[in-house]
């Protein structure tokens, strides 16, 4: 009678892993929904939709992005963070954007490290040097000349009076030994409409930003932060090359997939592996090529340790500078 309760018992018992295991594996089984913290139409935007489409192929639930703004990144970021851990709310932003809790206030604490980090979609340059074909500097040697002759009379217009653009380009300046005056605007858009203007005598934006203009003949590229040139811009020439890094490394900019901070390791792996897939997508690779972000997938601890030497490299710089 014991040996037949035990053999029942013992039936039960694999019977409940197996049932576990099963829903483990069973995800996904409805649709995902990401959240982007910017609004539609910009480049983390159309990345963002751009890579779920791709990665629905491989899950087979339909990917829904939303774009909740309020807050500054705050709202959109928190509601992942604050999330049932079961994979179906998801963040997609660059860890760069996070990066609010040292010169804003956005975030009261690291909000980077209570996520969950399934990868990277992609990169491109994140600092890019940008004047108009009519400008007198046809090179970064031209306007560092001009400047030093000009003291104090050299402008640069960029997103915001806070971030990273704007410390790009007063540590570009001063790793070059001049002076300039930032000119802050409402975002990429205003900034090259006042380069176009010559409001301002040359911008710090993206690649992706500036492309339209050049590709038209209206402006040309003056320098890049990146490892080596690119393709669709040969002629412009690195930081490095130009000795005005103010870091030890490329500066890139990155869109993350993130989830809440305890989602189960499978499905990490779930979400990482169809990642990895979608940044292989015909359809996805072409949409890159037209924005020059280039998919470049790295894995979550990759992409930590990048997080983690922005972090100590970049992020003491940005509280330092605004605490000014």
């Amino acid at each position: 009678m014991k040996a037949k309760f035990f053999a029942i018992l013992l039936c039960l018992i694999f019977l409940g892993a197996g049932s576990i295991d099963g829903f483990a594996q069973a995800y996904p089984t409805k649709p995902i929904r990401i959240i982007v913290p910017f609004a539609a139409g910009g480049s983390n935007d159309l990345v963002g939709r751009a890579l779920a489409k791709a990665m629905s192929k491989d899950l087979k639930v339909n990917i829904v992005v939303e774009n909740i703004t309020t807050g500054n990144t705050k709202l959109g970021t928190l509601e992942v963070v604050k999330s049932d851990p079961d994979g179906y709310n998801l963040l997609f932003a660059g860890h760069k954007a996070l990066m609010g809790y040292y010169y804003s206030g956005t975030y009261e604490t690291k909000v980077w490290e209570q996520m969950s980090l399934m990868g990277q979609s992609g990169e491109q340059p994140y600092g890019f040097l940008e004047t108009r074909v009519e400008s007198p500097f046809k090179n970064w040697g031209d306007l560092a000349n001009f400047a030093k002759q000009n003291p104090g009379k050299l402008t640069c217009g960029g997103p915001g009076a806070g971030g990273l653009m704007n410390l790009i380009a007063q540590e570009t300046a001063r790793a070059a030994g001049i002076d300039i005056r930032y000119v802050p605007f409402a975002g990429a858009g205003p900034s090259g409409t006042a380069v176009l203007g010559g409001h301002v005598d040359y911008r710090v934006c993206l690649v992706a930003e500036a492309l339209p203009n050049i590709r038209a003949g209206k402006t040309r590229g003056l320098a890049i932060s990146y490892p080596n040139r690119i393709a669709e811009l040969p002629e412009v020439p690195t930081f490095k090359e130009l000795g005005i890094a103010f870091v030890d490394f490329p500066l890139t900019l990155s869109y993350d997939l993130w989830g809440p901070l305890k989602l189960p390791q499978s499905i990490q792996d779930t979400l990482a592996k169809a990642l990895q897939k979608a940044i292989q997508d015909p359809d996805y690779v072409q949409f890159c090529k037209r924005i020059s972000y280039f998919p470049v997938y790295k894995d979550s601890k990759a992409l930590q340790a990048d997080i983690k030497l922005f972090d100590e490299k970049v992020g003491t710089k940005l509280a330092a500078f605004y605490k000014k």
